[in-house]
């Protein structure tokens, strides 16, 4: 066929291939011809490469998490040992703009029904849940210009808008709370963490739309290391004028949260994002030689030596995720691929997980 072409060419084009394993997975998309399907849709992801296939990879990462979670023996449920810890913790780790965007509504569906052991996020991650449920955010566009929208008193994260009333609103709510916990800190000898006073202030919304209401009815640990690093920060620079001495103590949530991962029998990480979540959850599974199962979602790249888009197989070289995990990294922004990793996993087997709702 080629037999006038020159040889160094016919050489390089032609070069014959080795043989490939035969349980090699072969790639092919959904075929529409199907109908529209979309649980096919997404069962095909595993088979179409890219982006596709680690989201196909993840979803089988998380229900692995959810079976092993479902697994505590006959035994151990009769005799009540470790309080009858699951068979895998799952510790959910987020970052404040998903709470600021409709993801919020799928985390808080895990807290509700509580699919998740553990909680980690940024005080704007608390923050805003409780302002959603005094005023409302809305969607406009990422090229607003700031400084119009400063002389119009709106703040904008990416293409969200939120009116600086919200912040009023929520001082306005915050503070008589803060007062009430000085005051028992200062008659009852209150010691206040970050994790307890978001659990109280979920109790405080008492409002079935909060992540932290359910997480407060459920008693899901919520913890937020950095916790005065945004507005709750501002109130409590501001009450410190008004109404000093209240005080956090981060050394025993700390410790609080190591010994979850410490006690837990197997663990799984899915993390939204990066930063102090990331690292904030695979260093408590460092107390326990590595998670087990792990789900980082977010799009950070490892070029410049930051934790937060490092591959899962730097955790691994740190004890973080174990070394015979099979962790899956997902390059995608989370509020397109994270409802339908809920979608394919915890509402999949809600049934499983949660039945009393399947008598509903």
């Amino acid at each position: 066929m080629a037999e006038n072409a020159p040889s160094v060419a016919t050489e390089a084009v032609l070069k014959r291939s080795c043989d490939l394993p035969e349980n090699m997975t072969k790639i092919r998309g959904y075929d529409f011809n199907q109908g529209r399907d979309l649980q096919g849709v997404m069962k095909s992801y595993l088979t179409t490469g890219f982006q596709a296939s680690r989201l196909g990879l993840a979803i089988q990462e998380i229900n692995h998490m959810i079976e092993k979670r479902l697994e505590p023996s006959e035994e151990e449920e009769e005799a009540n040992t470790e309080e009858s810890l699951p068979g895998c913790t799952i510790f959910l780790g987020y970052t404040s703009n998903l709470i600021s965007s409709g993801v919020r509504e799928s985390i808080r569906y895990l807290a509700e029904h509580k699919m998740v052991d553990v909680i980690v996020t940024t005080a704007g991650g608390i923050e805003e849940d409780f302002i959603k449920c005094l005023a409302h955010t809305y969607l406009g566009d990422f090229h607003l210009p700031g400084k119009e929208l400063r002389l119009k008193g709106i703040n904008r994260i990416g293409n969200l808008l939120v009116p600086n009333d919200n912040y009023c609103k929520f001082e306005d709510w915050l503070i008589p709370i803060l007062d009430q916990m000085l005051l028992e800190q200062n008659t009852e000898g209150t010691r206040w963490t970050p994790s307890k006073m978001i659990h109280r202030l979920g109790k405080e919304i008492n409002n079935p739309e909060s992540v932290y209401y359910w997480a407060y009815k459920n008693n899901i640990p919520v913890f937020s290391p950095a916790l005065t690093d945004g507005s709750l920060g501002d109130m409590l620079y501001f009450h410190s004028y008004k109404n000093p001495g209240l005080i956090l103590d981060i050394v025993e949530d700390i410790r609080r949260i190591n010994t979850q991962a410490v006690r837990a029998k197997k663990t799984g990480m899915i993390i939204l994002g990066g930063g102090l979540v990331k690292h904030h959850i695979a260093n408590a599974n460092l107390m326990r030689n590595g998670a087990d199962y792990a789900v980082f979602v977010n799009t950070g790249q490892e070029f410049d030596g930051s934790d937060s888009g490092a591959r899962p197989d730097e955790a691994v070289s740190w004890g973080k995720i174990r070394t015979d995990a099979q962790p899956v990294k997902v390059y995608a922004d989370a509020t397109l691929v994270f409802p339908l990793m809920v979608a394919e996993t915890f509402a999949l087997q809600v049934d499983k997980l949660c039945p009393s709702k399947k008598s509903e």
